[in-house]
Protein backbone atom coordinates (compact mmCIF):
# COMPACT_ATOMS: atom_id res chain seq x y z
CA UNK A 1 0.00 0.00 0.00
CA UNK A 2 2.68 2.72 1.13
CA UNK A 3 4.57 1.86 -2.05
CA UNK A 4 1.06 2.24 -4.51
CA UNK A 5 1.11 5.54 -2.45
CA UNK A 6 4.58 6.48 -3.50
CA UNK A 7 3.52 5.75 -7.17
CA UNK A 8 0.72 8.11 -6.50
CA UNK A 9 2.55 10.64 -5.19
CA UNK A 10 4.95 10.24 -7.82
CA UNK A 11 2.78 10.59 -10.66
CA UNK A 12 1.22 13.66 -9.08
CA UNK A 13 4.50 15.65 -8.85
CA UNK A 14 5.50 14.81 -12.78
CA UNK A 15 1.74 15.51 -14.25
CA UNK A 16 1.93 18.91 -12.17
CA UNK A 17 5.53 19.05 -13.84
CA UNK A 18 4.65 18.09 -17.40
CA UNK A 19 1.66 21.27 -16.98
CA UNK A 20 3.71 23.66 -15.96
CA UNK A 21 5.82 23.33 -19.18
CA UNK A 22 2.67 22.90 -20.85
CA UNK A 23 1.70 26.86 -19.77
CA UNK A 24 5.16 27.73 -20.22
CA UNK A 25 5.90 26.59 -23.64
CA UNK A 26 3.34 28.39 -26.53
CA UNK A 27 0.80 25.71 -28.10
CA UNK A 28 3.42 25.30 -30.87
CA UNK A 29 6.12 24.39 -28.57
CA UNK A 30 4.63 20.67 -27.14
CA UNK A 31 4.60 17.66 -29.83
CA UNK A 32 2.19 15.32 -30.24
CA UNK A 33 4.31 12.68 -28.31
CA UNK A 34 4.49 15.16 -25.12
CA UNK A 35 0.60 15.41 -25.45
CA UNK A 36 0.48 11.31 -25.54
CA UNK A 37 2.31 10.95 -22.85
CA UNK A 38 0.91 13.79 -20.52
CA UNK A 39 -2.54 11.72 -21.39
CA UNK A 40 -1.02 8.83 -20.38
CA UNK A 41 0.55 9.90 -16.86
CA UNK A 42 -3.25 11.55 -16.58
CA UNK A 43 -4.65 8.25 -17.27
CA UNK A 44 -2.25 6.35 -14.77
CA UNK A 45 -2.87 8.64 -12.17
CA UNK A 46 -6.81 8.33 -12.28
CA UNK A 47 -5.98 4.65 -12.06
CA UNK A 48 -3.98 4.18 -9.31
CA UNK A 49 -5.78 6.95 -7.35
CA UNK A 50 -9.19 3.91 -8.39
CA UNK A 51 -7.73 1.82 -6.93
CA UNK A 52 -6.19 3.52 -3.60
CA UNK A 53 -9.89 4.18 -3.11
CA UNK A 54 -10.99 1.02 -3.71
CA UNK A 55 -8.38 -0.41 -1.14
CA UNK A 56 -9.80 2.43 1.45
CA UNK A 57 -13.30 1.00 1.44
CA UNK A 58 -12.42 -2.19 1.23
CA UNK A 59 -10.39 -1.92 3.94
CA UNK A 60 -12.98 0.43 6.14
CA UNK A 61 -15.52 -2.60 5.25
CA UNK A 62 -13.28 -4.85 6.89
CA UNK A 63 -13.27 -2.45 10.26
CA UNK A 64 -16.67 -2.47 9.96
CA UNK A 65 -17.24 -5.71 9.53
CA UNK A 66 -14.90 -7.31 12.60
CA UNK A 67 -16.80 -4.86 14.79
CA UNK A 68 -19.78 -6.01 13.88
CA UNK A 69 -18.91 -9.91 14.49
CA UNK A 70 -17.26 -8.89 17.73
CA UNK A 71 -20.50 -7.53 18.75
CA UNK A 72 -22.44 -10.85 18.25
Amino acid sequence: MKTLKWLWLAALLTIGFKLFNLVIASPNGYSADDMSSFVGLVFAFALISAVLILLWIIGRAKIVLAGKTERS
